[in-house]
């Protein structure tokens, strides 16, 4: 039986797959070099012992064998692996899971884990075996093309200088506001904003101090926003504000705070200080809106007005009658 038991321990510690085994009272009887390794946990240690836990948790709670030894009920299951486990679609009655373990390793491991009872000849259960495996690698890969994709897709819709959304995420997101509010039947507005005298400021300051000015008001915009409003980049020195679910006369207190902040700001740059004024168009969705550029339209009408009538104002769009 000595002999036995020296085979079994030879072969457990020849399995690549970290792996420990546990009887029915949850004693560890069993755990192999490949999971000393990974743990830097002795099997010495470890065995005769019910310190599985202390491996992978801050806290006592059940390992996957655990569960698995109180009957591997899917409740419980769920319970301590919400999201994070499924059936084995290659052994009955068990169940594979994945985790971050923070503190495996210097700075903690992604684990896939499986968890399997033992059974003696009548069916009861005497134990479970749970092999594990490092997919740390695979994860961290993972995330880190999908925070590329993240990066790749912001940088597709934002404006290099100002951070603000540019004209391209404009359109594809007014016509997105224009399609929900024919589904709901909920308005939006839209303000169109020029910043006045702007070229002649580039003239005669220069375009660092310029590209400064489009900075700071770009951050002045965010900051008088709500947080359902969204700021773009529309052209050189124009901007748009997309206000959904928004009243005239809600998107117009907005308008008249970023002017008059606007208004009272001084530019510093380089020794200089400037101020700078802005003329606001405003529109808002009308029954007879089939498409964006109707929208738009109105908006810049009366933002060509606002520049018309004397510049730092807001103009409101008329609504269409038919």
């Amino acid at each position: 039986m000595e002999k036995h038991d020296r085979f079994l321990e030879i072969v457990f510690n020849r399995i690549a797959l970290p792996t420990f085994v546990i009887d029915h009272n949850h004693t560890i009887i069993s755990w192999n070099l490949a999971l000393e390794n990974l743990t830097a946990q002795n099997h010495k240690d470890m065995i005769g012992t019910q310190n599985q836990w202390m491996t992978f948790y801050a806290s006592k709670r059940p390992t996957l064998a655990d569960l698995i030894v109180e009957g591997g009920k899917d409740n419980a299951v769920s319970h301590f692996y919400k999201n994070k486990f499924r059936k084995s679609p290659l052994i009955d009655d068990a169940f594979e899971a994945e985790d971050f373990f923070p503190d495996i390793g210097e700075h903690g491991e992604w684990l896939s884990f499986t968890a399997a009872s033992i059974r003696d000849n009548s069916g009861n259960i005497i134990g479970a075996i749970e092999t594990l495996t490092n997919i740390s690698n695979e994860k961290r890969n993972k995330i880190a093309l999908q925070e590329s994709e993240e990066r790749y897709k912001r940088l597709s819709i934002t404006d290099n200088l100002t951070g603000l959304f540019n004209r391209r995420f404009f359109t594809d997101n007014l016509t997105l506001e224009l399609e929900r509010s024919q589904r709901y039947a909920q308005g939006f507005t839209l303000c169109l904003i020029d910043l006045d005298n702007f070229k002649s400021m580039n003239d005669n300051y220069g375009h660092l101090f310029g590209d400064e000015i489009l900075v700071l008001f770009s951050q002045l915009l965010k900051q008088n926003l709500r947080h359902s409003d969204t700021a773009y980049r529309y052209g050189g020195e124009e901007f748009a504000i997309v206000f959904p679910g928004s009243t005239l006369e809600s998107a117009s207190l907005v308008a008249e705070r970023v002017r008059k902040n606007l208004e009272e700001y001084v530019f510093n740059f380089e020794g200089k200080s400037v101020s700078i004024t802005g003329s606001f168009g405003i529109s808002c969705k009308s029954d007879y809106d089939f498409n964006i550029e109707s929208i738009i339209k109105r908006a810049d009408q009366a933002l060509y007005s606002a520049k018309h009538n004397g510049k730092n104002k807001i103009e409101i769009a008329e609504q269409p009658s038919s």
